[in-house]
């Protein structure tokens, strides 16, 4: 019951003089893209649908679909190499399509070779590699199987949803759905990482080498860039995931934190129901005695609730910034450190 992205391509070969205008494409897709969906199932209906309401000689559909990939939270240092989005192509064809040996299908492949799609990519039908989905992967199974057991009225009021929304939770596709999707929102429980992070606060800190930057007066800011994390948006109970950038001035008596340390930190705040905002300011707020109070945190995210409703926007990413001590007063030292952001890219592709 999370939201995924794609890419719908459709070719047909129209029967007659009939041609079908674009914008009705799209509606017709959009019908069938605003429901509970797998990536073939939705291609197999996009095609019957256009099928019986153009009837042409043939239709063709092949969707690109983006989904999310959960990390293994048990891990409480995310790597940064970490592949945020699993990527699979589907294909369905009708009337002359039928046949994906038809030389209709070298065609349109030929046309979609602009867009960088290979039929060597293409997921054959039926295939058991569902790994796109972060529910049903190896890793999230990892992830799960250490939250039992389950809440027996929590996965009964997910039934109630699925009910609710004119679907049959008993149906093949769904049985499952209801553990799988109280799985995923158990993940943001703060469970035993109030142990992990204060016992790592209160057996002393190890001082780190960081990156050094030089602001105007020649004073050394301290920084530790893209720190990634997930969180959960309590508004909508949507991921958002993105990256954090911290700074800081060391002030006399304390030494340099290490990444490892920031990382913990930054993960005990992701991990639950949270907002933006608050988050940034949790941060900020939580290294500030550990430094001396100097400290400026950046965070830039990818909303789901940006993508899958409101505005649908791809694409789009939020920054919010907290500050404290000097940085809140030293314009020229949040510039030096704002300059130091390299180009986002855990929001490529979308």
């Amino acid at each position: 019951m999370l939201p995924f992205q794609i890419k719908c391509h459709v070719g047909y070969v129209p029967s007659g003089k009939r041609v079908l205008g674009l914008s009705k494409l799209s509606r017709v897709t959009d019908v069938f893209a605003k429901r509970l969906q797998e990536p073939q199932r939705l291609a197999d209906e996009v095609c019957l649908g256009l099928q019986q309401g153009i009837k042409p000689a043939g239709v063709a559909v092949i969707l690109q679909c983006r989904h999310l990939h959960f990390p293994d939270i048990e891990s409480i240092f995310l790597e940064s190499n970490h592949q945020r989005w699993v990527n699979v192509i589907v294909s369905s064809g009708s009337g002359v399509f039928g046949n994906k040996s038809a030389d209709v299908w070298t065609d349109f492949f030929g046309l979609l070779k602009f867009r960088d799609i290979d039929i060597e990519n293409v997921r054959p039908r039926g295939s058991s590699d569902q790994c796109w989905c972060p529910s049903v992967s190896s890793l999230s199974a990892k992830v799960s199987s250490k939250i039992v057991p389950l809440n027996p009225a929590m996965v009964t009021a997910v039934s109630s949803i699925l009910k609710s929304l004119g679907e049959d939770p008993m149906r093949k596709e769904l049985a499952a759905t209801p553990s799988q999707y109280v799985k995923w929102l158990l993940n943001f429980q703060s469970i035993d990482m109030d142990v992990k992070l204060n016992g790592t606060l209160s057996g002393g800190l190890n001082p780190l080498n960081s990156n050094l930057e030089v602001n105007s007066n020649n004073k050394q800011i301290c920084s530790e860039l893209n720190l990634p994390f997930w969180s959960q948006c309590e508004h909508h109970l949507l991921p958002f995931h993105g990256v954090v950038h911290i700074g800081y001035f060391l002030s006399e008596g304390f030494t340099c934190i290490g990444k490892s340390l920031l990382q913990s930190i930054v993960h005990f705040y992701g991990f639950k129901l949270q907002l933006q905002e608050q988050l940034t300011r949790q941060i900020a707020e939580t290294i500030s005695p550990l430094l001396g109070g100097n400290v400026i945190v950046v965070v830039e995210a990818s909303h789901t609730c940006m993508i899958s409703r409101g505005i649908e926007k791809f694409g789009s990413s939020t920054s919010t910034i907290a500050v404290l001590g000097h940085f809140s007063t030293d314009r020229a030292a949040r510039a030096a450190f704002l300059q130091s952001i390299p180009t986002p890219t855990y929001c490529e592709g979308q």
